[in-house]
């Protein structure tokens, strides 16, 4: 096997500088550092990588845990954050703390076990589980960034977005199409202030607007999904829009609209939130709020080599916030009186 010694007496130097030049380090001239990497190269040299980690007792690995893939949300963010990584320059080590966060402080300890370099926490409706955890970790000098609004964390950093702007936003565009009736769909809100729901129905009080409680429905899964679609159109007056807390949830409401023969947006208008793919490839395509992800995966991965390298321009604890944007397709359409009245027909 080829070793560092071999390329140092083909190429007439020292050890360390074809090691500094195989880490392409600028102590080495460009000429001599092109001819040492051309020679490694040429003999099949492979690094030892075990061996430059316990030199640098660095894995160049990050660590992210995620609730779940099954939620369209999360395998979206995992590919954004492991195209960052990478580019980097460091692999991605994935853990999948469960829908309600059961194994979040298992999936750490692991990390931390393999001596991951950092760590990516995702929270989500549990909050943050393994808050012992996560102190301890922070207190050993670990470096860790949490996504997600989470409270008592002032002494974390955080990246999120503002859902609660994101709900206001698209209340805001559904009253501006005149709908008065609206009823919401999904889960129920969990990050208090913060909530996309939270700012979706300051926006309705706002406007003078009664969220009445008959048209606000909990559904996770397609058959609650359905069940709800069905609730609401069955009400004496049925709400004009549905907003759906995530776009999977709102792919599904359209579909059980189709199935209950009511078209959208002609007799219903539908809104989601994250603009995932999917959100472009429905029919109709959907209004949602989105233009969050992409960055908060990039303040994610950048906060946290910052704090690997220590090149961060203070030590304090950050709180990044990011502000996603309306994305309207085709999914709403203005209110028309006697688009209610064909849908109670039905």
């Amino acid at each position: 096997m080829i070793t560092l010694e071999d390329i140092a007496r083909q190429a007439g130097v020292s050890h360390s500088t074809v090691s500094r030049a195989l880490a392409d380090s600028s102590l080495v001239n460009s000429d001599t550092k092109e001819r040492i990497q051309l020679l490694a190269r040429e003999a099949g040299y492979q690094v030892n990588q075990v061996a430059r980690n316990l030199k640098t007792r660095s894995t160049r690995t990050i660590g992210l845990v995620v609730p779940e893939v099954s939620n369209p949300y999360y395998p979206k963010l995992v590919q954004l954050v492991a195209d960052r990584a990478r580019a980097a320059g460091y692999n991605l080590q994935l853990q999948l703390s469960g829908a309600d966060q059961e194994a979040e402080a298992a999936c750490l300890a692991s990390l931390r076990e393999q001596r991951a370099d950092g760590i990516l926490l995702v929270t989500a409706e549990q909050g943050l589980v393994a808050r012992e955890q996560v102190n301890a970790l922070a207190a050993a000098g670990v470096p860790l960034i949490l996504m997600g609004w989470v409270e008592d964390t002032e002494h974390l950093d955080t990246v999120t977005g503002d859902d609660a702007k994101g709900g206001y936003a698209l209340a805001q565009h559904l009253i501006s199409l005149g709908h008065r009736r609206i009823a919401t769909l999904g889960k129920l809100p969990h990050r208090g202030i913060h909530d996309r729901l939270f700012g979706f129905n300051a926006a309705l009080e706002a406007a003078g607007i009664e969220l009445a409680a008959e048209l606000c429905i909990v559904a996770k899964t397609d058959a609650q999904v359905q069940h709800g679609v069905a609730q609401l159109l069955a009400l004496p007056t049925p709400p004009t829009a549905i907003f759906a807390y995530q776009d999977s949830l709102a792919a599904l409401v359209i579909g059980h609209l189709a199935d209950m023969c009511v078209s959208v947006p002609q007799q219903m208008t539908v809104v989601g939130f994250d603009n995932l793919d999917l959100a472009s490839y429905i029919c109709p395509r959907l209004t949602t709020i989105g233009g969050h992800i992409e960055p908060l995966a990039t303040q994610f991965v950048s906060l946290l080599i910052e704090r690997i390298q220590k090149t961060a321009q203070s030590t304090a604890p950050q709180h990044l916030v990011i502000t996603p944007q309306l994305v309207v397709r085709k999914s709403c359409a203005p209110l028309i009186e006697k688009n209610i009245e064909r849908k109670n027909e039905n």
